[in-house]
């Protein structure tokens, strides 16, 4: 079975992304020999099941901690495995650091493509990053994503196929000198005010003003849900049944069939329609006129959540 190593710095959403790519169907280990835990799952490529492990975190191939001789000795036994590719996620916001790994990945001998992960806190903080240049240089795919909000999954998915072996040339002494170089060469950092729903972002997901966001947030969805389900039920769907179905409706049960049991089953026993219990009366009235309209602004509401 083909593998998909996830690797790349700690904290750079390497978890979040395998989650997106494997859904909930995961097994977490420990690697033999060891206390270092690693977690494994399987996606579809195309018609085929791929097995994708999310790697304990490294800065380097050149390891100093348990973890990192774990992320290299996964790495090692994967290409001997052929046909198995990597995917290093990469922190859009500190470039310089991330790309000692990637350029190490590049010299091994195993396809390569390149996540650019936190591509919105990249742009949030004033990085520019070129990702066609930066793609050409390293001479492996490169997609930038957001892992916490799907961004760029998709894609990164679709681009799967076309991971190909490194190319870029250098000595392993002159790496730093290398790294420096292609920072210049891709990216720029400005200094730029946040926007009002930028701020308003950093606002709600701050532990003491997201909690009262939310509250806020969960309220006008009640008050929301309520007035449209409210005002659906009493300006449509109440008049609809009362004033045009149930009028038809008796005068059709009466005429056709004029049989009290039939009426009282059809119809129920009083004109109120929730109270009869009628078939066609309370049968049709509590789900379509009385859950309906408030399922329908739920979701209304969720849907623009």
């Amino acid at each position: 079975m083909r593998k998909i190593l996830l690797m790349g710095n700690p904290n750079v959403g390497k978890s979040v992304i395998f989650s997106r790519l494997t859904g909930v169907n995961v097994i977490t280990s420990n690697y033999p020999g060891t206390t270092v835990e690693y977690t494994k799952g399987y996606m579809r490529l195309g018609n085929e099941k791929v097995a994708v492990v999310d790697v304990p975190g490294t800065y380097t191939l050149e390891p100093t901690l348990p973890a990192e001789e774990v992320a290299v000795r996964m790495l090692d036994r994967t290409i001997e495995e052929k046909e198995s590719i990597v995917i290093d996620i990469v922190d859009a916001t500190n470039l310089e650091r991330n790309l000692n790994l990637t350029l190490q990945l590049l010299k091994k001998d195993i396809p390569v493509i390149v996540a650019l992960n936190l591509w919105d806190e990249a742009g949030h903080v004033g990085v520019q990053i070129d990702v066609d240049k930066l793609q050409k240089i390293l001479g492996v795919p490169v997609v930038p994503t957001v892992a916490i909000t799907g961004e760029g999954i998709k894609r990164l998915v679709e681009t799967l196929p076309e991971a190909k072996k490194g190319n870029y040339q250098f000595e392993n002494g002159e790496r730093w000198h290398e790294i420096g170089r292609i920072v210049e060469k891709v990216q720029v950092v400005k200094h730029r005010h946040h926007t009002f729903l930028e701020r308003l972002g950093d606002f709600t997901v701050r532990p003491l003003s997201g909690i009262l966001t939310a509250i806020i947030i969960l309220y006008l969805s009640f008050r929301i849900v309520r007035f449209i389900g409210e005002g659906l039920i009493n300006h449509l769907l109440n008049p609809l049944f009362n004033n045009f179905y149930l009028p038809f409706l008796t005068k059709a049960v009466d005429a056709l069939l004029p049989i009290k049991f039939i009426h009282n089953l059809l119809l129920g026993t009083t004109p109120d329609p929730l109270g009869s219990f009628g078939v066609l009366t309370a049968g049709l009235y509590i789900p379509f006129v009385v859950v309906l309209p408030y399922l329908f602004s739920f979701y209304l509401v969720l849907s623009f959540l």
